[in-house]
């Protein structure tokens, strides 16, 4: 009878654990159409497999992601458009990289979605507004991420650096 107890609560126990973490993914991947919580001061993710490098005016990083976390600021005096280079590669799930302003207006400069490889750099244009800008990337379905972007205004910071946590 003990026996049985313990299959009978092992069952239980991975069962919990496998509902818990699907809610999780759940709740991260609903961020990425959800422009007020991209917005947010804070950020919320789930990273794993994460290497980040940050040297003077570039950020480049492959992890795994699914939510959305800060790799840049920008405290601008005027309005300005800064042409960005990037490299954004998706090898599963999708993700974007995103600009919130210092109205917090989100807006899109490139998103790519599942096996979407560049091995070039490209770049888009980022439009700058008077105030405190953020950029952010954003993950859905533990996006595979490869990202480089080279910004030399600025503050790149490590979405590592930061606490995860969960979305009210």
């Amino acid at each position: 009878m003990t026996s049985k107890k313990r299959i009978i609560f092992i069952t239980m126990t991975i069962m919990i654990i496998s509902l818990l973490s699907g809610c999780s993914n759940k709740a991260m991947n609903k961020i990425y159409d959800d422009n007020s919580k991209i917005a947010s001061a804070y950020d919320t993710f789930g990273l794993s497999h994460s290497k980040e490098t940050i040297e003077p005016g570039i950020y480049k990083a492959r992890f795994k992601l699914s939510g959305s976390g800060t790799i840049w600021t920008y405290e601008s005096d005027s309005d300005i458009d800064l042409k960005v280079p990037y490299i954004l590669s998706v090898k599963s799930g999708k993700a974007k990289i995103v600009l919130i302003s210092p109205d917090n207006t989100v807006v899109t400069l490139v998103e790519n979605t599942n096996k979407a490889t560049m091995n070039e750099t490209t770049s888009f244009t980022v439009p700058i507004k008077k105030g405190n800008n953020r950029i952010k990337i954003v993950g859905c379905e533990k996006a595979d991420i490869d990202i480089e972007l080279h910004i030399e205004q600025g503050t790149f910071k490590e979405i590592n650096e930061k606490i995860d946590s969960l979305p009210n």
